[in-house]
């Protein structure tokens, strides 16, 4: 077997990942999955809150590491750093099949840059979801996968599976529900739906809960309904509350900014009531939501970028693991900023790939990167990525041109 670039920087992520993972000392976010998985396994409370943390995803979530509580947590850890490793494989495979209609286009030399800044915007969110071994790279491989098998026929309804096995890890990516229907995916639609309400249902069927209810109705309940909440119901263990800086969704930015809260001692610009904050995020998910149903991008890979960063967006809490999700936009429109560099937005797009690679803790420091987290920078970030899919020549005639 013949072995090329590709394959040896895919090796090299896998090794990245799965030692990264595995030599981490303390990685909490897995110790939270694994006690709650044990919890689950001895048909205890699936969501109280113990010393490594409250669980708060769907019980799914929760049933999916089950098998890993069988081994001790420093195996289970090993076991869990390879399956990481295999996710980043996959995440970068899948994004860069979906994005094959721009990259494939570029000369040689402009490959070079493209790889470069590629690298620069993406290093820093890829890293993240294993600095606390967080499920996302799972979950962006699932949306990923789901995409990719949309577009054969005898994969179609089992994409719906995988999007649903995406959304049973967390319920951001049920917004692959509307666009399945748009994009006329109908068996994918109905098995995703019946997909997502057995999946969370299984749990409870083979580890019932103490009180014998659902576990899926005891996370909405504990978890769902406080998240979407403010006051004290928002700041009990394991719920984020939305004006905490570590929340970069559009929610979270709309309510450091507008909204008095626990983490800031009163908002950063103009105190809002908050109804009036809660109204204008409704009011701009809505017009986000219509925009991106409207418009025909023309491709799946370019539909799949927007829908993965409305998840991002739209989510009502996202912290900087979650922007794993953005390889494939990043893919995306460098590849097409690098083929016209002289155009403004392409300026300005290789203005953002410096700035992200360079604004994190470990280089700029902790002030001023939590002052910019603070200011939403990774939520301005996904916004211009968004505007920038949509405002720009379709996809599929640049390819045909290049030709």
């Amino acid at each position: 077997m013949k072995l090329s670039p590709y394959k040896l920087l895919l090796a090299g992520l896998f090794l990245y990942a799965a030692l990264f993972t595995g030599l981490r000392p303390r990685p909490k976010d897995f110790e939270v999955y694994y006690r709650a998985a044990e919890r689950l396994r001895n048909i205890g409370d699936l969501y109280q809150s113990g010393p490594e943390g409250a669980f708060s995803y769907p019980p799914f979530a929760a049933w999916v590491f089950a098998p890993l509580t069988l081994a001790p947590l420093k195996t289970a850890q090993w076991c869990w750093a390879a399956l990481q490793g295999f996710l980043l494989v996959l995440v970068v495979h899948f994004a860069v099949r979906l994005s094959r209609c721009e990259w494939e286009a570029l000369t040689t030399a402009q490959r070079r840059w493209f790889a470069a800044l590629v690298a620069l915007m993406s290093v820093r969110h890829l890293s993240a979801p294993l600095e606390n071994s967080q499920t996302d790279l799972m979950i962006t491989a699932m949306c990923l996968g789901g995409v990719l098998w949309l577009a054969e026929a005898r994969t179609r309804p089992w994409a719906g599976v995988l999007l649903a096995a995406a959304a049973g890890m967390k319920a951001v990516p049920l917004l692959f529900l509307p666009f399945l229907a748009r994009w006329r995916q109908w068996r994918a639609a109905v098995a995703m739906g019946a997909a997502v309400i057995a999946l969370n249902i299984l749990p409870s069927i083979q580890f019932p809960s103490p009180t014998g209810r659902l576990h899926a109705s005891l996370w909405l309940d504990s978890m769902a309904r406080p998240a979407l909440k403010t006051g004290p119901a928002a700041n009990r263990a394991g719920v984020w509350s939305a004006d905490d800086k570590l929340n970069q969704s559009l929610g979270g930015l709309l309510s450091r900014l507008f909204r008095k809260g626990s983490y800031s001692a009163d908002a950063l610009l103009v105190r809002l009531e908050p109804k009036t904050v809660t109204g204008i995020f409704v009011a701009l998910a809505a017009a986000l939501m219509a925009r991106a149903l409207w418009v025909r991008t023309g491709s799946s890979g370019h539909d799949a970028a927007v829908v993965m960063i409305l998840m991002l967006l739209l989510s009502p809490k996202t912290s900087k693991a979650h922007y794993c999700s953005m390889l494939l936009p990043i893919l995306l429109l460098t590849a097409r900023a690098v083929r016209t560099p002289k155009h403004w937005a392409s300026i300005l797009w290789f203005a953002v790939a410096v700035g992200i690679g360079l604004l994190t803790k470990g280089v700029a420091g902790g002030r001023p990167c939590n002052i910019l987290l603070d200011y939403g920078y990774l939520v301005w970030f996904a916004l211009f990525a968004l505007a920038y899919l949509w405002f720009q020549r379709n996809p599929v005639s640049l390819s045909r041109e290049a030709r």
